[in-house]
């Protein structure tokens, strides 16, 4: 079963959200915690100064210059949040406030804070005895009436928070809506391109921390359509340079057909078949192009090779063909340790050894070295050269410096793609003796040290 892609956009707002939420959950708990204290703890105070106003209210009354004393007390239909007992030095009740129950609040004997239950209901109480011991007064507060203050006063200040976090919830969606909304038009910007719109997308409305996404999207953007053009270019002087061999070997084929001598049709049908080894090599080449065109090297994770032997290979592979030509074919490369593909950089020197072989007079000369900037190899010949002209042209597929050229004119080109996947550069140097042509390759970051 595919998983489904999850969103930036949502995640953002779950999680802002879900931290606001947090927030508030543990601001609560802790608004709950200190009001429940400092209620508590105002209760308390509010118990003591009852107990001294009825003390200083019996004090003023005399109350307290007898040991016999008695009050009726009025009733009342209201609940008081606030009860009190006069006790006198006997422990007896003498006096009560409406709302009081008749059992006694606390303890016989004990002095300021308790609590008890008295008539079935939980208390705080708080006990003034006077110092002569002739009186006592018992100033009590329901715990439950106590705990539904708290609540009640903690619900008015955690009303305004839910409120708050809610329009924070919504301000989080919608900022997060707002900042992500040039990711999303960017992404449906390109969406939205035909396939063959190659051109940059415009990246001035994203922000900062998003441009060089969008630059890099650009980028991409540009490598396709660079390869789009030389798969496009590839194809169609493909298919333009094979015109010729096809309509050669069809020429040598009709000739064979018409040939009545042997010897005639012998040598129409090794014509036709030099011709099939060209188109051949043609197409051998092009693929080879196309296969380096669309794929790339990872130079950190290249073999470690030796120069020479790959040199050395090179040059006994070509060495028929030099002395077919009475050419001679000189070779100077040091032991020189590089990390290369064995595959392609072979072909590459191959290609150039070769063109030098064809165009030389009488020397052909491959060497290499190590240098400042790298691996510099370098293959010279005496032949009569190129202009300025041809030089700048020479690398460009299927470009033949004259007409009657042999090639395709893929070979330098073909140079040219290998070195630069393996993050060198190639170019024309000065040839032997004054004259003919040089082919400089350097490889700067390919050498491995000993």
């Amino acid at each position: 079963m595919k998983r489904r892609p999850w969103s930036l956009r949502n995640r953002l707002i779950v999680l802002l959200a879900g931290l606001a939420f947090i927030a508030w959950g543990a601001s609560s708990v802790w608004l709950y915690r200190t009001a429940e204290k400092q209620a508590g703890e105002l209760f308390d105070a509010a118990l003591i100064e009852a107990a001294n106003a009825v003390f200083a209210a019996v004090a003023h009354e005399g109350l307290g210059k007898d040991d016999d004393f008695e009050f009726e007390p009025e009733e009342h239909a209201h609940v008081e949040r606030l009860v009190y007992q006069l006790l006198d030095r006997r422990g007896r009740i003498v006096y009560f406030s409406p709302g009081a129950p008749r059992e006694a609040l606390a303890a016989a004997g004990a002095r300021g804070f308790s609590e008890r239950v008295a008539d079935g209901v939980a208390y705080r109480v708080y006990t003034l005895r006077a110092l002569n011991e002739r009186a006592a007064i018992h100033v009590g507060q329901r715990l439950s009436d106590r705990a539904a203050l708290v609540r009640t006063m903690v619900l008015q200040l955690l009303l305004p928070g839910v409120v708050v976090v809610l329009l924070l919830a919504l301000g989080v969606w919608f900022i997060v809506r707002r900042v992500t909304l040039p990711v999303i038009s960017f992404s449906q910007a390109i969406d939205a391109r035909a396939p063959a719109d190659s051109g940059p997308v415009v990246v001035d409305n994203l922000p900062q921390e998003l441009q060089p996404v969008g630059r890099a999207v650009n980028g991409l953007l540009e490598r396709v359509e660079i390869a789009l053009v030389r798969e496009k270019t590839l194809t169609a002087d493909a298919a333009h340079e094979l015109r010729t061999p096809l309509a050669a070997l069809r020429a040598q084929a009709q000739v064979a057909l018409r040939s009545r001598e042997d010897a005639e049709r012998s040598e129409a049908l090794q014509a036709l078949i030099g011709g099939v080894d060209r188109a051949t090599r043609l197409v051998e080449t092009v693929l080879t192009l196309a296969r380096l065109d669309a794929g790339s090297i990872d130079r950190a994770t290249l073999p470690v090779v030796s120069l020479r032997s790959m040199a050395g290979e090179v040059v006994a592979g070509l060495g028929a063909a030099a002395r077919a030509r009475g050419l001679q074919l000189e070779m100077n490369v040091p032991e020189i340790a590089l990390r290369a593909d064995s595959d392609s950089l072979p072909v590459a020197l191959r290609n150039v050894c070769d063109n030098a072989i064809r165009h030389a007079t009488s020397r052909v000369q491959l060497e290499a070295c190590v240098a400042a900037r790298g691996i510099v190899i370098t293959v010279r010949d005496d032949g009569p050269g190129m202009t300025a002209e041809q030089q700048s042209r020479a690398f460009d597929r299927f470009y033949r410096g004259t007409s009657d050229s042999a090639g395709a004119g893929l070979g330098l080109a073909l140079v040219k793609r290998v070195i630069e996947l393996h993050g060198g550069s190639v170019r024309f140097s000065a040839g032997l003796n004054g004259r003919g042509l040089g082919v400089e390759i350097v490889l700067p970051d390919a050498a491995v040290n000993p």
